[in-house]
Protein backbone atom coordinates (compact mmCIF):
# COMPACT_ATOMS: atom_id res chain seq x y z
CA UNK A 1 0.00 0.00 0.00
CA UNK A 2 2.85 2.40 0.80
CA UNK A 3 4.28 1.85 -2.68
CA UNK A 4 0.86 2.44 -4.18
CA UNK A 5 0.40 5.73 -2.33
CA UNK A 6 3.89 6.92 -3.34
CA UNK A 7 2.75 7.19 -6.96
CA UNK A 8 2.81 10.75 -8.28
CA UNK A 9 -0.34 12.62 -9.19
CA UNK A 10 -1.41 12.11 -12.79
CA UNK A 11 -2.08 15.84 -13.09
CA UNK A 12 1.44 16.75 -11.94
CA UNK A 13 2.90 14.16 -14.32
CA UNK A 14 1.06 15.83 -17.20
CA UNK A 15 2.32 19.28 -16.22
CA UNK A 16 5.94 18.09 -16.06
CA UNK A 17 5.92 15.76 -19.06
CA UNK A 18 8.29 17.20 -21.64
CA UNK A 19 6.78 15.14 -24.46
CA UNK A 20 3.36 16.71 -23.84
CA UNK A 21 4.95 20.16 -23.71
CA UNK A 22 6.78 19.58 -27.02
CA UNK A 23 3.61 18.30 -28.68
CA UNK A 24 1.65 21.34 -27.47
CA UNK A 25 4.44 23.65 -28.68
CA UNK A 26 4.44 22.03 -32.12
CA UNK A 27 0.64 22.24 -32.30
CA UNK A 28 0.57 25.99 -31.67
CA UNK A 29 3.59 26.74 -33.86
CA UNK A 30 2.17 24.82 -36.83
CA UNK A 31 -1.09 26.77 -36.72
CA UNK A 32 0.62 30.12 -36.21
CA UNK A 33 -1.86 31.23 -33.60
CA UNK A 34 -2.08 34.91 -32.77
CA UNK A 35 -2.80 36.88 -29.62
CA UNK A 36 -5.62 39.43 -29.22
CA UNK A 37 -3.48 42.08 -30.91
CA UNK A 38 -2.90 39.94 -33.98
CA UNK A 39 0.72 39.10 -33.19
CA UNK A 40 1.98 35.55 -33.66
CA UNK A 41 2.51 33.67 -30.41
CA UNK A 42 6.20 32.97 -29.92
CA UNK A 43 8.91 32.96 -27.31
CA UNK A 44 7.74 33.66 -23.75
CA UNK A 45 4.16 34.39 -24.82
CA UNK A 46 3.88 31.02 -26.53
CA UNK A 47 5.46 29.29 -23.55
CA UNK A 48 2.96 30.92 -21.15
CA UNK A 49 0.08 29.90 -23.41
CA UNK A 50 1.27 26.30 -23.53
CA UNK A 51 1.68 26.21 -19.75
CA UNK A 52 -1.84 27.60 -19.28
CA UNK A 53 -3.35 25.06 -21.70
CA UNK A 54 -1.57 22.13 -20.01
CA UNK A 55 -2.80 23.36 -16.61
CA UNK A 56 -6.35 23.50 -17.98
CA UNK A 57 -6.00 19.94 -19.29
CA UNK A 58 -4.84 18.78 -15.84
CA UNK A 59 -7.80 20.52 -14.19
CA UNK A 60 -10.16 18.90 -16.68
CA UNK A 61 -8.67 15.46 -16.07
CA UNK A 62 -9.13 15.73 -12.30
CA UNK A 63 -12.55 17.39 -12.23
CA UNK A 64 -14.51 16.43 -15.35
CA UNK A 65 -17.94 14.84 -14.94
CA UNK A 66 -19.64 12.60 -17.49
CA UNK A 67 -22.89 14.06 -18.77
CA UNK A 68 -25.58 11.41 -19.14
CA UNK A 69 -25.25 7.61 -19.23
CA UNK A 70 -21.70 6.69 -20.29
CA UNK A 71 -21.03 10.31 -21.25
CA UNK A 72 -23.81 10.42 -23.85
CA UNK A 73 -23.85 14.24 -23.75
CA UNK A 74 -20.11 14.69 -23.35
CA UNK A 75 -18.36 15.83 -20.19
CA UNK A 76 -17.77 19.07 -18.35
CA UNK A 77 -16.19 20.82 -15.37
CA UNK A 78 -18.40 22.55 -12.80
CA UNK A 79 -16.63 24.83 -10.27
CA UNK A 80 -19.20 24.45 -7.48
CA UNK A 81 -19.56 20.70 -7.88
CA UNK A 82 -15.76 20.32 -7.91
CA UNK A 83 -15.70 21.55 -4.31
CA UNK A 84 -17.67 18.54 -3.08
CA UNK A 85 -15.54 15.99 -1.26
CA UNK A 86 -15.17 12.25 -1.77
CA UNK A 87 -16.46 9.42 0.39
CA UNK A 88 -16.59 5.71 -0.39
CA UNK A 89 -20.14 5.69 1.03
CA UNK A 90 -21.47 8.93 -0.47
CA UNK A 91 -24.59 10.76 0.64
CA UNK A 92 -25.30 12.47 -2.70
CA UNK A 93 -25.39 11.67 -6.42
CA UNK A 94 -24.87 13.91 -9.45
CA UNK A 95 -26.80 13.71 -12.72
CA UNK A 96 -26.79 15.76 -15.91
CA UNK A 97 -30.24 17.06 -16.87
CA UNK A 98 -30.25 17.80 -20.63
CA UNK A 99 -33.62 19.56 -20.37
CA UNK A 100 -32.35 22.04 -17.78
CA UNK A 101 -28.84 21.88 -19.24
CA UNK A 102 -27.55 21.71 -15.69
CA UNK A 103 -25.68 19.30 -13.48
CA UNK A 104 -28.05 18.38 -10.65
CA UNK A 105 -27.23 16.96 -7.24
CA UNK A 106 -29.64 14.80 -5.24
CA UNK A 107 -29.16 13.45 -1.73
CA UNK A 108 -29.08 9.68 -1.26
CA UNK A 109 -29.46 9.79 2.51
CA UNK A 110 -30.79 12.38 4.95
CA UNK A 111 -28.23 15.14 5.55
CA UNK A 112 -28.45 17.25 8.67
CA UNK A 113 -27.75 20.98 8.62
CA UNK A 114 -24.01 21.49 8.87
CA UNK A 115 -23.07 18.01 7.65
CA UNK A 116 -20.71 17.75 4.69
CA UNK A 117 -21.96 16.59 1.29
CA UNK A 118 -19.99 13.75 -0.29
CA UNK A 119 -19.98 12.05 -3.69
CA UNK A 120 -18.03 9.07 -4.95
CA UNK A 121 -15.03 10.06 -7.11
CA UNK A 122 -13.99 6.57 -8.18
CA UNK A 123 -17.04 5.46 -10.17
CA UNK A 124 -18.08 1.87 -9.63
CA UNK A 125 -18.36 1.13 -5.90
CA UNK A 126 -17.70 -2.57 -6.55
CA UNK A 127 -13.97 -2.07 -6.17
CA UNK A 128 -11.48 -3.16 -3.52
CA UNK A 129 -9.73 -0.82 -1.11
CA UNK A 130 -6.49 -1.08 -3.12
CA UNK A 131 -8.24 -0.23 -6.38
CA UNK A 132 -9.97 2.80 -4.88
CA UNK A 133 -6.82 3.93 -3.09
CA UNK A 134 -4.79 3.86 -6.30
CA UNK A 135 -7.37 5.93 -8.19
CA UNK A 136 -7.78 8.45 -5.36
CA UNK A 137 -4.05 8.83 -4.72
CA UNK A 138 -2.87 9.17 -8.31
CA UNK A 139 -5.62 11.46 -9.57
CA UNK A 140 -6.54 13.61 -6.57
CA UNK A 141 -3.81 12.99 -3.98
CA UNK A 142 -6.43 11.69 -1.54
CA UNK A 143 -5.80 9.12 1.20
CA UNK A 144 -9.28 8.04 2.26
CA UNK A 145 -9.72 7.01 5.90
CA UNK A 146 -13.42 6.11 5.81
CA UNK A 147 -14.50 2.77 7.37
CA UNK A 148 -14.63 1.12 3.93
CA UNK A 149 -10.93 1.91 3.53
CA UNK A 150 -9.78 1.04 7.05
CA UNK A 151 -11.92 -1.88 8.25
CA UNK A 152 -10.93 -5.30 6.78
CA UNK A 153 -14.43 -6.72 7.25
CA UNK A 154 -15.93 -4.08 5.00
CA UNK A 155 -13.21 -4.59 2.41
CA UNK A 156 -14.10 -8.28 2.31
CA UNK A 157 -17.66 -7.28 1.41
CA UNK A 158 -16.34 -5.03 -1.36
CA UNK A 159 -14.21 -7.89 -2.69
CA UNK A 160 -17.27 -10.10 -2.78
CA UNK A 161 -19.17 -7.36 -4.61
CA UNK A 162 -16.35 -7.09 -7.16
CA UNK A 163 -16.48 -10.83 -7.87
CA UNK A 164 -20.24 -10.78 -8.32
CA UNK A 165 -20.03 -7.71 -10.55
CA UNK A 166 -17.45 -9.47 -12.73
CA UNK A 167 -19.55 -12.64 -12.87
CA UNK A 168 -22.60 -10.69 -14.04
CA UNK A 169 -20.52 -8.81 -16.62
CA UNK A 170 -19.22 -12.13 -17.99
CA UNK A 171 -22.76 -13.51 -18.13
CA UNK A 172 -23.94 -10.44 -20.06
CA UNK A 173 -21.29 -10.86 -22.77
CA UNK A 174 -21.56 -14.68 -22.88
CA UNK A 175 -17.96 -15.10 -21.70
CA UNK A 176 -19.13 -17.49 -18.98
CA UNK A 177 -20.27 -20.00 -21.59
CA UNK A 178 -16.71 -21.32 -21.50
CA UNK A 179 -16.85 -24.47 -19.32
CA UNK A 180 -13.46 -23.57 -17.80
CA UNK A 181 -14.41 -19.95 -17.10
CA UNK A 182 -14.39 -20.24 -13.30
CA UNK A 183 -11.03 -22.03 -13.29
CA UNK A 184 -9.40 -19.51 -15.63
CA UNK A 185 -10.63 -16.32 -13.98
CA UNK A 186 -11.56 -17.22 -10.42
CA UNK A 187 -15.06 -15.84 -10.96
CA UNK A 188 -18.29 -17.86 -10.58
CA UNK A 189 -19.65 -19.21 -13.85
CA UNK A 190 -23.24 -18.13 -14.45
CA UNK A 191 -25.09 -20.04 -17.15
CA UNK A 192 -28.81 -19.59 -16.52
CA UNK A 193 -30.97 -16.53 -15.90
CA UNK A 194 -31.90 -17.89 -12.47
CA UNK A 195 -28.23 -18.13 -11.52
CA UNK A 196 -27.66 -14.58 -12.70
CA UNK A 197 -30.74 -13.43 -10.76
CA UNK A 198 -29.49 -15.05 -7.54
CA UNK A 199 -26.10 -13.32 -7.95
CA UNK A 200 -27.67 -9.95 -8.71
CA UNK A 201 -29.95 -10.29 -5.68
CA UNK A 202 -26.97 -10.98 -3.43
CA UNK A 203 -25.18 -7.96 -4.87
CA UNK A 204 -28.21 -5.75 -4.21
CA UNK A 205 -28.34 -6.95 -0.58
CA UNK A 206 -24.66 -6.13 -0.06
CA UNK A 207 -25.06 -2.69 -1.63
CA UNK A 208 -28.00 -1.89 0.66
CA UNK A 209 -26.20 -3.33 3.68
CA UNK A 210 -23.40 -0.80 3.16
CA UNK A 211 -25.82 2.06 2.39
CA UNK A 212 -24.53 2.22 -1.18
CA UNK A 213 -27.81 3.44 -2.65
CA UNK A 214 -26.52 5.09 -5.82
CA UNK A 215 -26.76 4.20 -9.50
CA UNK A 216 -24.97 0.88 -8.89
CA UNK A 217 -27.97 -0.28 -6.86
CA UNK A 218 -30.30 1.10 -9.52
CA UNK A 219 -28.45 -0.91 -12.17
CA UNK A 220 -28.54 -4.02 -9.99
CA UNK A 221 -32.32 -3.70 -9.58
CA UNK A 222 -32.53 -3.49 -13.38
CA UNK A 223 -30.41 -6.63 -13.70
CA UNK A 224 -32.64 -8.46 -11.20
CA UNK A 225 -35.73 -7.41 -13.14
CA UNK A 226 -34.18 -8.41 -16.46
CA UNK A 227 -33.06 -11.85 -15.29
CA UNK A 228 -36.37 -12.50 -13.53
CA UNK A 229 -38.21 -11.63 -16.74
CA UNK A 230 -35.96 -13.95 -18.72
CA UNK A 231 -36.57 -16.73 -16.21
CA UNK A 232 -40.33 -16.26 -16.37
CA UNK A 233 -40.58 -14.92 -12.80
CA UNK A 234 -42.93 -12.10 -13.75
CA UNK A 235 -43.91 -10.89 -10.29
CA UNK A 236 -40.25 -10.57 -9.35
CA UNK A 237 -39.50 -8.76 -12.62
CA UNK A 238 -42.22 -6.19 -11.88
CA UNK A 239 -41.17 -5.85 -8.26
CA UNK A 240 -37.55 -5.07 -9.09
CA UNK A 241 -38.58 -2.71 -11.89
CA UNK A 242 -40.65 -0.73 -9.36
CA UNK A 243 -37.72 -0.65 -6.93
CA UNK A 244 -35.50 0.71 -9.68
CA UNK A 245 -38.04 3.44 -10.50
CA UNK A 246 -38.36 4.50 -6.86
CA UNK A 247 -34.60 4.73 -6.45
CA UNK A 248 -34.08 6.49 -9.79
CA UNK A 249 -36.54 9.22 -8.78
CA UNK A 250 -34.55 9.75 -5.61
CA UNK A 251 -31.24 9.93 -7.51
CA UNK A 252 -32.09 12.01 -10.57
CA UNK A 253 -35.66 13.27 -10.17
CA UNK A 254 -38.65 12.72 -12.43
CA UNK A 255 -37.56 14.54 -15.62
CA UNK A 256 -36.35 11.48 -17.51
CA UNK A 257 -37.72 11.92 -21.04
CA UNK A 258 -34.12 11.90 -22.28
CA UNK A 259 -33.73 8.32 -20.99
CA UNK A 260 -36.36 6.74 -23.22
CA UNK A 261 -33.74 5.57 -25.74
CA UNK A 262 -32.74 1.92 -25.18
CA UNK A 263 -35.10 1.93 -22.18
CA UNK A 264 -32.37 3.60 -20.11
CA UNK A 265 -34.93 5.18 -17.80
CA UNK A 266 -36.61 3.06 -15.10
CA UNK A 267 -40.04 4.36 -16.06
CA UNK A 268 -39.67 3.06 -19.60
CA UNK A 269 -38.25 -0.25 -18.44
CA UNK A 270 -41.22 -0.74 -16.11
CA UNK A 271 -43.60 -0.08 -19.00
CA UNK A 272 -41.70 -2.65 -21.07
CA UNK A 273 -41.91 -5.25 -18.30
CA UNK A 274 -45.64 -4.67 -17.87
CA UNK A 275 -46.09 -5.17 -21.60
CA UNK A 276 -44.05 -8.39 -21.56
CA UNK A 277 -45.92 -9.73 -18.55
CA UNK A 278 -49.26 -8.85 -20.15
CA UNK A 279 -48.37 -10.81 -23.27
CA UNK A 280 -47.16 -13.81 -21.23
CA UNK A 281 -49.89 -14.52 -18.65
CA UNK A 282 -49.01 -17.17 -16.09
Amino acid sequence: MSQLLSQGLVTETIKQDQFIRREAWAFYKSRKWKDKKGNHLQGKKLNRTIKRVINLCAIYLAHNVQLGPEGKYGSGVFPLYSRIGHHCVPNAHNSWNPTLKRLTLHTIHDIRAGDQIFVNYTGNVCRTRQQRAFSLATTWGIVCTCPACTEPAIDQLRRRMLIMDQALAAYECDASKDPDFAIKYGVPRLVTAREALKTAEELSHLLKRQRLCGMELCKTFRDCSKYALKAGLYDDALGYARKELDLERLLIGTETAHLIENLDGARYWLEHVRSEVGSNPS
